[in-house]
């Protein structure tokens, strides 16, 4: 469980926010738990949810009505700071223990044992998931192009918990990383366009993207299709952080 208040002090100590817009988005946050309850989207408040949880209660929101009128109102706040304490959460996600995967599958009483399995293992880049993305990407990563598989990850574009079973799965909702680029694609710090280009977060300084060296002109082969460019805009519209 986090609280409002370790939100607000991360803002301010690791995502460089100034003392009024972390204000603003702890606020924000705290006006949307208490919506999102009123409006019977979620039982919990937002900040007794693990990321999965999250996840699928940002799903929810951004398509209720009543959200986006309110977030249309207040110019995007609310939905901005619903993505900052995603964010948050992803960062913290080696620190949290979220023992939640069953409850995205339960209702899945046609999959086989084997199957449940897999797609549960899909949910840290394992099995049958990571073997198909090696396959995919010729065992190297999108960006880099480092094939040690030892430290490759296979990232989910569209986050595990709001996809379907099939998309758990599906190299289509798959993406071949090394351990620093899959982070900042998890947390929402960098995006990929439809031309395979990188987009930086505003969140990230420009001296760190130096330090990376990209050249944003590059396009990367991302072997796309329908299924992974309708993914990937679902990464750019509810887990990215904005483009700079």
């Amino acid at each position: 469980m986090q609280s409002l208040q370790t939100f607000y002090d991360w803002m301010i100590s690791s995502a460089n926010k100034g003392k009024s817009t972390a204000y603003h988005y702890k606020s924000g946050l705290s006006a949307c738990s208490k919506d999102f309850l009123a409006w019977k989207l979620t039982e919990k408040p937002l900040m007794k949810m693990s990321l999965s949880e999250l996840d699928v209660t940002i799903q929810k929101a951004f398509l209720s009505s009543l959200f986006i009128d309110k977030n249309t109102r207040g110019n995007s706040m609310y939905s901005n700071a619903l993505k900052q304490y995603r964010n948050f959460l992803a960062v913290h996600d080696a620190l949290l223990l979220d023992t939640n995967y069953g409850q995205f599958i339960e209702k899945s009483q046609s999959l086989t044992k084997t199957e449940r399995e897999a797609v549960i293992t899909a949910r840290i880049g394992q099995g049958i998931f990571r073997e198909n993305l090696i396959k995919k990407y010729d065992g190297r990563c999108v960006v880099t192009g480092i094939d040690d598989k030892r430290i490759l990850i296979a990232s989910h574009i569209k986050p595990w918990s709001v996809s379907t079973n099939e998309q758990r799965l599906s190299t289509e909702n798959g993406i071949l990383l090394s351990p620093l680029y899959d982070k900042l694609f998890d947390v929402g710090l960098i995006t990929f366009n439809e031309k395979g280009q990188i987009v930086f977060s505003k969140e990230l300084e420009n001296k760190n993207i130096d330090l990376l060296k990209i050249d944003r002109r590059k396009k990367y082969d991302l072997k796309t299709s329908v299924a992974f460019i309708e993914n990937l805009r679902y990464h750019q519209n509810t887990v990215f952080l904005g483009g700079a």
